[in-house]
């Protein structure tokens, strides 16, 4: 019985230093993320500033994380740590509300309901039809560039191939542009950089 009961003190000694083990390992782990994000320096959200997207702090908080290798779950964390002032606030109440059993939250599912409070489907939508009607009109090209580019955002599922990008970017082109650079973007392999940098270059010609 002694031995048995030295036993299993001893088992849950070890345990118990395997877990302050791992523990130590995780809270390395975080910070070091949190390092690096800092590093990276991924956009802020704050809610209160007019000239600031959702979706486009969502695109580049996606690419930051991408390059850290962060899971599903720790994206969340991290992209919470990016959220200052009224957004915070929000944060805190949508972690609030989906119940202390709920399991960690995931990044598609933070996304859906960021995205959703931030940019309601009526505006998303609003901006889908600004970018199915945009004509380079009296715009230069990099003018129209960045809009485009801004605007395909909102419609990733209309532009989802590459083809079909470069297709709706020469169509919208003026004429004097559109007849120079069709040619070039029936190439094969001619992506939507290409037939940018190519329409600038006409542009400045002309």
């Amino acid at each position: 019985m002694r031995d048995a009961i030295q036993l299993l003190t001893r088992l849950v000694a070890a345990q118990s230093r395997c877990q302050e083990v791992c523990i130590g390992h995780v809270d390395k782990a975080i910070s070091a993320m949190v390092r690096d994000i800092i590093n990276l320096d991924p956009p802020v959200f704050t809610e209160a500033d007019p000239n600031e997207d959702p979706q486009v702090f969502i695109d580049r908080m996606q690419r930051t994380l991408r390059v850290m290798k962060a899971t599903v779950t720790e994206s969340v964390v991290l992209a919470s740590y990016r959220l200052q002032e009224a957004a915070v606030n929000w944060y805190e109440s949508w972690e609030l509300s989906r119940g202390g059993d709920a399991p960690k939250a995931v990044w598609h599912e933070f996304t859906e309901v960021f995205l959703h409070h931030y940019l309601p489907p009526e505006l998303r939508r609003a901006r889908v039809d600004r970018f199915l009607t945009l004509q380079q009109g009296n715009m230069s090209v990099r003018e129209y560039n960045l809009q485009f580019d801004w605007l395909a955002r909102y419609a990733p599922t209309i532009v989802a191939k590459m083809e079909d990008r470069v297709h709706r970017f020469v169509m919208g082109l003026e004429l004097h542009l559109l007849n120079d650079c069709m040619s070039v973007s029936l190439q094969p392999c001619t992506d939507i950089c290409h037939i940018q940098a190519y329409a600038q270059g006409v542009e400045e010609r002309k």
